[in-house]
């Protein structure tokens, strides 16, 4: 059990320590600054709401999983030159970003749930492509109670991936320049 906890945390920290740059990222377009407007504190609209971008992590990350599973379980499922194609998924991203860079507008507020989920969500995906091609013989090479521990500690290390991700975001300096520079 030991054995099993410490190899699942491995793999979910070497396959995910990307994550945490995305995560502060998509957490540097969040604003929570209470402002006074005519005379009372309104709290400033945010770009991504915070819990949008937790949702949508770990809807992402369930979907990675989801696809790491029926890997293993028969490659008749999911041939394995489509998993090289999530790669093509930040490309098209990339492309759109840059192709909408001239009608980008700083004050512009993201507040549709379901658009917010399904960008974190997509970011999430198109990241883990690597980690699929570690999960398929992690899972196929395990029994199902330690499928079970380390789909646990997957998640529970989501969890504390955006905690951490937040609260480094929270850094003055840092806050600054990803604000600053990082729009998504």
């Amino acid at each position: 059990m030991v054995t099993t906890i410490i190899s699942s945390f491995i793999a979910f920290t070497s396959t995910n320590i990307d994550d945490i740059f995305i995560l502060l990222v998509l957490f540097s377009q969040v604003r929570t600054e209470v402002i006074k407007k005519e005379g009372r504190n309104v709290r400033e609209k945010t770009k991504v709401k915070g819990l949008y971008i937790v949702i949508g992590q770990y809807l992402g990350f369930s979907l990675i999983i989801f696809l790491s599973i029926i890997g293993s379980l028969s490659s008749f499922f999911i041939p394995i030159s489509w998993i090289g194609l999530l790669g093509f998924v930040p490309i098209y991203m990339g492309v759109k970003g840059l192709l909408s860079l001239h009608s980008y507008k700083g004050n512009e507020v993201i507040d549709n749930a379901s658009s917010s989920l399904f960008k974190v969500a997509s970011i999430t995906l198109a990241n883990g492509a690597d980690n699929i091609s570690i999960y398929i013989p992690m899972f196929a090479s395990q029994n199902l109670k330690t499928n079970i521990v380390t789909l646990i500690i997957f998640f529970c290390m989501i969890a504390i991936w955006c905690f951490i991700s937040y609260k480094l975001i929270r850094a003055p300096i840092l806050a600054k320049v990803l604000e600053r520079n990082c729009h998504i």
